[in-house]
């Protein structure tokens, strides 16, 4: 193995809690209304930016936008990424493998995670849903991503928390591990359909990875 492609929210970044103050904020702002975290699971697959157009009024998005984006920023210096999957990415950097991330959140949002966790510097290509026609469970982000670090599905795995990424990955050809790590993911319950690999645990994916 040689390459690791990984999906981001719920997988090596812990931002789903911070994505649902975020949405929560903005619909009580501008609908004054209040979604649960599983509304807002619901109304994932476009962008953060497409999911509020499709919610709120046109003469709304560039304010509740602007309001997303401030919240979600802020919500950075409240919570930090776990210290183990630092850890990880340190060793599996250091190891050599190459790794990527293909994600359905927005550009804007995945780079301010990004810079204000500091995990650019782990990641060779980053595909977001703003790089894509056909969001995941379409493998359009995982071909993009293998093509651009010069991976074949021979020595690529797709590693994510949702079924969306055990499609994705199985539909471009590579074997998937699902994850559930983390205190907040995707999942309510076992991946459908299952994937090749399932892993609770990042030190154990980790030694697994490295042949440990």
């Amino acid at each position: 193995m040689r390459t690791i492609l990984f999906d981001f929210d719920g997988t090596v970044a812990d931002t789903l809690p911070l994505i649902f103050t975020a949405f929560r904020s903005t619909f009580q702002q501008f609908l004054q209304e209040h979604y649960t975290d599983e509304q807002i699971v619901a109304l994932f697959g476009p962008t953060e930016t497409g999911i509020l157009q499709n919610k709120l009024p046109s003469h709304v998005h560039d304010n509740a936008l602007a309001h997303f984006y401030r919240v979600y920023t802020d919500e950075h210096s409240r919570i930090q990424n776990p210290e183990n999957i630092r850890n990880m990415l340190d060793e599996l950097h250091t190891a050599g493998i190459q790794m990527g991330i293909v994600t359905g959140k927005g550009r804007k949002s995945a780079d301010i995670s990004l810079r204000e966790w500091g995990l650019d510097k782990y990641f060779s290509v980053v595909i977001t849903g703003d790089e894509v026609t056909d969001p995941k469970p379409h493998p359009e982000g995982i071909f993009t991503a293998m093509q651009q670090l010069g991976a074949t599905p021979e020595d690529t795995i797709f590693v994510g928390d949702s079924d969306a990424d055990v499609l994705a990955g199985r539909a471009a050809g590579l074997q998937t591990v699902g994850v559930d790590w983390l205190l907040v993911t995707q999942k309510s319950g076992k991946f459908a359909p299952e994937p090749d690999y399932h892993f609770t645990d990042v030190r154990a994916f980790t030694d697994w990875i490295l042949g440990r």
